[in-house]
């Protein structure tokens, strides 16, 4: 319906060019008797303000407390006297900013001016705001409500008139309300503190920054942690809460449904080790011979112990000479020598140099025949000097689950390497030596020891009783004690080949528990050279070498030297390192300690060793990673342990053996280091990660599975796909979720509200979340990533809600879905997004504990809608139908309405690009109220718009047409159609109809008839209950 006068002005200032056309939204009506129109004034009213909003909830203040605000008036305040730019510099988080924008914002200036004084409330739930920085700029407040967000810490000392405080399900680990002397109501229940712990001399511990809080107001809830203020320390992996006793004002007086702590439950991180690929390889012997067409498998030792070779490749310098195939087993073709490499890809480990003999003449065959069938592992020293009246040794080794093997002699292995199977028992003799004498030996057993001597042929060790050997002792007597030098050497687990002993000498481990695997033994001549003996023999806290380092830190230079996994540096003081020496001392194994240092603004050092200087000492420039080897046999025998102290992050994880550790790409500077030498097969002296570099972490795969009613088990889903259904009146009964691929330590943890159970527990990694075969469905969901996840990225999800729709996007364990409602989750979309990445969409509304409507007066500013014998369509709506909505609205339990601004204009905010374009997408639907303008005295009667291409002929709409039925009677032109006039050419109607929001305007009758609007007055409060009822579903 239009006003005719209008719509001719209007058509004119078209024509003339005086308006462009998309601010003209005139309507012609087919019948002669209407008289309607949208009018576009300009005006600064605000366009959307929910400052009247009636809804239920738990946690309402009291009915006498609480306070209705006019949005019909603006008040100036001569006594503000500076104006607040709303900018990342005073409000820092982007979500309370963008909210302040929204919401508090008046006059839309980027400014807050008089909002400082007036507004005294925030209701500031599920916003995702990480800090409520700023919030101090208004002194007036005396209502905080801001549970539900990612609150790390909270300052409200500068608000002296607070006095309601609701801080709930955040991530507060203390407070200090000891300046707040108004308060009278605080709420700190809740609170999910993330934090990571690193094991250190068989205690877990916490070193957060973020998590210190005063150890007398701290009040542990688990028995097995401790708390000294500065660390909680724990012995084993058990949960962790505890109750932090809140510092309040002595005149602060609080209600008794006050709490007066902060419950506090931290989620922890126990870091595991990661693989790592291979840096190099230790040969089991570096140089082999063989004879032309002989084979040998190459055996060697991945650097460090437990790392893999992801894409081995096997090349030889010399193809003709000796041929390797993929495995690396060897064959040796021709006369010659080549090398042979192992590569990693690309990435040279290591070689062995195989020696291909020449043929020998006939003679050289027959003095040397009892020997040549066993050269496979001789060592080429004494192959080359063997001469026609070398005796043979020979020796023989019982292996688990393989028995008694095949002799060997004269230098070759006996036994296995690389395949984790430990020599139970062994026999020796000799043959041919022309002398008189004999060959004794004794092995170590496990949980037996030294057994006695044994000789001849005889069994040392056990057999039937699953007992390794981990050492062994061989020596000569008489003649043959003279005459010769008995040499040998074991290959024990962890450590590989050990080196050579010799007559009675020790070989092998004590103390580890370290398996032998493998034994080579030589006869030598005295005359002859044998092989270096030496660390043939390695005892278990003996003889270990010593590892000293020194750090040159910031503002204190060089600090006295440190061994042995003691800190050197400094932590808490924010001074970083500089400069780094290390040296390994009291050692007789050959070798070198290496280090490098990756340095603000140069980046990685090259490698320098043995107390020569890594790093700078003249440039101020910290270090921020750092990473540690060993060669020769100290390799061999020992890993090298470190990790730093980084800014920002505390004590990271153990790296060893070059690897990496501290940050790269983050500038975090290293304050403090920890190095220890470990022997090899020992355990780590922790775990977790040590080396983050920023910019090549990527984002893990986030998997999900909907359960449904009817259903069952949908097929797996990631990445933001949908699980469930959406149209079918599904209902999600189940989810199960689970992180992949991921590059950090972590795990996701989810929890659902369920149909007549309420919020269950965390579940973690593809645990089931919910129920299945009850016939419940799941109503809402909260997800959440821990550890080193959390630390690096967001994780986002969506709900679909029935009736609802799609919500907003949740995020980091807020609420998404809906309680109280009885509405069914049908579908979920999840995503895991980098720290801080925008958001895949709309984060405003992701949880509803009631149904949000929007309800709108008709016309309104200098518009004042169709007039008639005094009356006109803006005041009737505002000053007459408003009173009676509000308080029909203020009864809902399920649902809630707001108002919009009742001093603007919706239809003059839409066409500024405002109103119907910006109000939030949360609203369930927008019902606006308007009066009709006719033929006076003629035309009668209501009726309902709404938009033809829409699901339009709903029953909410029948409902209220049926209301205006009941007490005023429906226009003759919809008599037919139920009440209802389906139309697509109102400004409105239009837009919200392309945001997907259900869009309805109510002509409640003529206002030129005097009928109508007596009968509207005469019925106003059973009209206003009736189209409440009817908006929301509710019998009130």
């Amino acid at each position: 319906m239009k006003k005719k006068w209008i719509g001719l002005f209007l058509s004119l200032l078209l024509l003339t060019g005086s308006i462009a056309p998309n601010a003209y939204a005139v309507t012609q009506s087919s019948t002669s008797d209407e008289i309607k129109t949208e009018h576009t004034t300009e005006t600064s009213a605000q366009p959307m303000s929910e400052l009247t909003t009636h809804e239920s909830t738990d946690d309402s203040l009291p009915q006498d407390s609480a306070k209705e605000e006019d949005s019909g008036e603006y008040s100036e305040n001569n006594e503000i006297t500076e104006k607040i730019e709303i900018n990342k510099s005073n409000f820092p988080d982007d979500h309370f900013r963008n909210w302040l924008l929204e919401m508090i914002d008046t006059d839309k200036d980027g400014y807050l001016s008089n909002e400082l004084l007036e507004v005294t409330q925030l209701n500031l739930e599920g916003l995702q705001i990480q800090t409520l920085e700023g919030v101090n700029f208004f002194k007036h407040l005396t209502k905080i409500e801001v549970q539900n967000n990612e609150l790390k810490e909270l300052d409200v000392h500068e608000l002296k008139k607070l006095a309601y405080l609701d801080v709930s399900s955040n991530q507060l680990s203390k407070i200090d309300l000891s300046q707040n002397s108004e308060l009278t109501y605080f709420k700190g229940e809740n609170q999910t503190v993330t934090s990571i712990a690193n094991k250190m001399d068989n205690k877990w511990e916490i070193n957060d920054d973020t998590l210190k809080p005063e150890k007398e107001q701290t009040i542990l809830e688990t028995e097995k942690w401790q708390y000294d203020g500065s660390h909680f320390y724990s012995s084993e992996q058990t949960p962790l809460s505890y109750i932090y006793e809140v510092d309040f004002s002595d005149d602060a007086v609080l209600e008794e449904a006050a709490e007066k702590t902060l419950t506090v439950k931290v989620m922890i991180e126990y870091m595991e080790p990661e693989q790592k690929e291979a840096d190099s390889i230790v040969p089991d012997s570096s140089s082999i011979v063989l004879k032309k067409g002989e084979t040998k498998q190459l055996a060697y030792t991945n650097v460090p112990d437990g790392s893999i070779i992801s894409d081995p490749l096997w090349e030889s310098s010399n193809p003709s000479v000796v041929e390797v195939d993929g495995n690396g087993k060897v064959t040796a073709k021709e006369a010659g020598e080549a090398k042979v490499e192992l590569k990693n890809a690309e990435k040279v480990l290591g070689e062995f140099t195989v020696i291909v003999e020449a043929e020998k003449n006939e003679s050289q065959t027959k003095e040397t025949a009892q020997t040549s069938d066993e050269t496979t592992d001789r060592s080429p020293i004494y192959r080359r000097s063997a001469l026609a009246a070398t005796p043979t040794i020979t020796y023989q080794t019982h292996v688990k689950n393989i028995g008694w093997q095949e002799t060997q002699t004269n230098g070759a292995t006996a036994g296995t390497t690389g395949r984790n199977l430990w020599i139970e028992a062994i026999k020796l003799s000799t043959s041919g030596t022309g002398v008189t004498g004999d060959i004794e030996y004794s092995s170590h057993i496990k949980n037996i020891g030294w057994q006695d001597y044994v000789k001849n042929g005889e069994t040392s060790g056990t057999t039937g009783r699953v007992l390794q050997m981990e050492a062994i002792k061989i020596r000569l007597t008489g003649q043959l004690a003279q005459t010769y030098d008995i040499y040998y050497r074991v290959h024990s687990a962890n450590f590989g080949w050990l080196g050579w002993a010799k007559n009675g000498e020790n070989a092998g481990t004590a103390g580890y528990v370290y398996q032998m695997e493998a034994i080579q033994v030589q006869l030598v001549r005295k005359e002859a050279t044998g092989p270096v003996t030496g660390n043939a023999f390695i005892e278990k806290g003996k003889n270990n070498p010593v590892i000293s380092y020194q750090s040159f830190v910031k503002d204190q230079g060089w600090q006295g030297n440190q061994m042995n996994g003691a800190t050197s540096g400094t932590t808490g003081q924010n001074l970083w390192i500089e400069a780094m020496r290390m040296q390994i001392s009291d050692t007789t194994l050959t070798g070198d300690i290496e280090y490098s240092a990756h340095v603000k603004n140069i980046g990685w050092q090259n490698y320098v060793k043995n107390n020569e200087i890594a790093g700078t000492t003249d440039r101020y420039a910290q270090i921020e990673a750092m990473r540690v080897r060993l060669t020769g046999q100290l390799s061999q025998y020992y890993n090298v342990y470190y990790r730093v102290h980084s800014a920002n992050f505390g004590w990271l994880g153990w790296a060893r053996n070059g690897e990496n550790a501290g940050t790269a790409g983050f500038v975090y500077q290293v304050e403090a280091v920890e190095v220890q030498l470990v022997p090899k097969g020992q355990a780590a002296p922790g775990t977790g990660t040590a080396f983050y570099d920023k910019n090549t972490l990527q984002n893990p795969t986030i998997n999900y599975q909907a359960h449904l009613r009817n259903i069952g088990w949908q097929s797996v889903q990631s990445n933001g796909n949908n699980a469930g259904l959406t149209g079918q009146s599904a209902r999600i009964e189940a989810l199960r979720i689970n992180v992949a691929n991921t590059p950090l330590p972590g795990a996701v943890e989810y929890t659902s509200h369920v149909q007549n159970i309420g919020w269950q527990n965390y579940s973690r990694n593809n645990e089931i979340s919910g129920t299945t075969g009850r016939a419940l469905h799941t109503e809402a969901v909260r997800i959440r990533l821990t550890g080193q996840l959390n630390r690096f990225y967001d994780i986002y999800y969506r709900v679909h809600s029935a009736r609802l729709g799609w919500l907003d996007w949740a995020k980091n364990d807020q609420y998404a879905g809906t309680s109280r409602l009885n509405l069914p989750m049908e579908a979920i979309q999840i995503i895991i997004v980098k720290k801080g990445a925008a958001a895949p969409g709309p984060t405003t509304n992701p949880y509803q504990t009631s149904i949000n409507h929007l309800f709108v007066m008709g016309h309104g500013v200098n518009d004042p809608g169709a007039s008639y014998n005094g009356v006109n369509e803006r005041d009737f709506t505002r000053g007459e139908l408003m009173p009676h909505l509000q308080r029909w609205a203020a009864r809902l339990t399920r649902n809630r309405i707001t108002f919009y601004n009742t001093a603007a204009d919706m239809y003059q905010d839409s066409q500024r690009m405002q109103g119907a374009y910006t109000i939030s997408s949360s609203f369930s639907s927008v019902s606006e109220f308007h009066l009709d303008s006719g033929v006076i005295g003629v035309s009668t009667g209501g009726h309902v718009i709404a938009h033809r291409n829409g699901n339009s002929l709903t029953a909410q709409n029948y409902a209220i047409a049926n209301v205006i039925r009941n007490y005023v009677g429906l226009w003759g032109s919809v008599q037919n159609t139920g009440g209802i006039n389906l139309r697509a050419d109102l400004l409105n109607m239009n837009v919200l109809q392309s945001r997907g929001i259900p869009y309805r305007l109510a002509e409640l009758g003529f206002i030129t008839n005097t009928n109508d609007v007596a009968n509207i007055r005469n019925n106003i409060d059973m009209i206003a209950k009736g189209i409440v009822e009817s908006v929301t579903g509710e019998n009130l």
